[in-house]
């Protein structure tokens, strides 16, 4: 009996048990390959799905920022609702009213000090040196821009209605027209809006808006701010002197002074030869 249980392997039980170790070694080899290609496509799944998240992400932060301009950084985040009647006019308000609303519009943060650097980055093409600093040049907000130009046509308008004495470059008048008219077809406002009743279209309708008070804030920022001011009825014909208005912290400020202390100031309005200009 412990012979039996004792006895050596014959050679076709060690061929057997050989087997039986190859088989295991095949299979084990089998089972790691498998967990291998399980690893890599759980991998790529995790890559997938992060790209995924990713392009998702940017997606509703394009949708969230709705606009976002690379210059000032503002965007459509302020509802706005748009009225028919306002204190700039109004079929019942007195001119002397619309007048004072109107003349209080600020446009002088039209102008703005940019640094050259700032420029390039944004893609913005030379411009008129700033004269209180060699690193900077002059560039005019748009926005500001069609306000002033809002404020011209309007005054003009309304001195020939009401047979004032002041007169009006006509050429400005025009090219602030059709400014407007390319402003008009470059924004494409698509929005329906409602006409329940004549002359009353989209009365009371909220409407998606940049905020201006952001826009203003990054144009008189202290470093950006031009020293900028002027009559948007009158035509400058000294135009430095329209940035001779550096604020008391402006960092300009010195510079400005000093050269005027040297120069000394002129008339920015004065009277010359109007050439060809053709007054309305």
């Amino acid at each position: 009996m412990a012979s039996d249980r004792y006895r050596p392997l014959s050679g076709d039980e060690i061929d057997g048990k050989q087997d039986l170790v190859d088989l295991a070694l095949v299979e084990r080899r089998n089972y790691l390959h498998i967990r291998i290609i399980y690893a890599i496509v759980f991998s790529l799944s995790v890559i997938i799905n992060v790209l995924l998240l990713i392009s998702y992400a940017g997606s509703s932060q394009t949708s969230t920022d709705r606009g976002r301009t690379k210059y000032s950084g503002i965007t459509f985040d302020a509802e706005i609702p748009y009225h028919v009647y306002t204190t700039y006019w109004h079929p019942n308000i007195s001119d002397e009213v619309s007048n004072e609303a109107w003349d209080a519009i600020d446009t002088n943060p039209m102008a703005v000090s940019l640094h050259d650097e700032f420029a390039k980055e944004v893609g913005l093409g030379p411009s008129t040196r700033f004269p209180w600093d060699t690193e900077r040049s002059i560039y005019y907000v748009k926005g500001f821009h069609d306000l002033h130009c809002l404020k011209l046509i309007r005054k003009a308008i309304v001195s020939k209605h009401n047979n004032d004495s002041q007169t009006f470059n006509l050429h400005h008048l025009l090219h602030c027209l059709d400014g407007l008219r390319q402003d008009v077809l470059c924004t494409a406002d698509d929005t329906p809006m409602p006409a329940l009743t004549a002359h009353h279209v989209g009365d009371g309708q909220l409407r998606q808006c940049r905020n201006w008070n952001k826009l203003r804030a990054w144009a008189t920022r202290k470093d950006q701010h031009a020293c900028h001011a002027f009559n948007d009825y009158r035509e400058a014909t000294n135009t430095l002197e329209l940035f001779a208005h550096c604020p008391e912290d402006s960092p300009y400020r010195p510079v400005m002074e000093a050269y005027f202390e040297y120069h000394g100031h002129k008339d920015p309005y004065e009277p010359r030869d109007s050439g060809n200009k053709v007054i309305f």
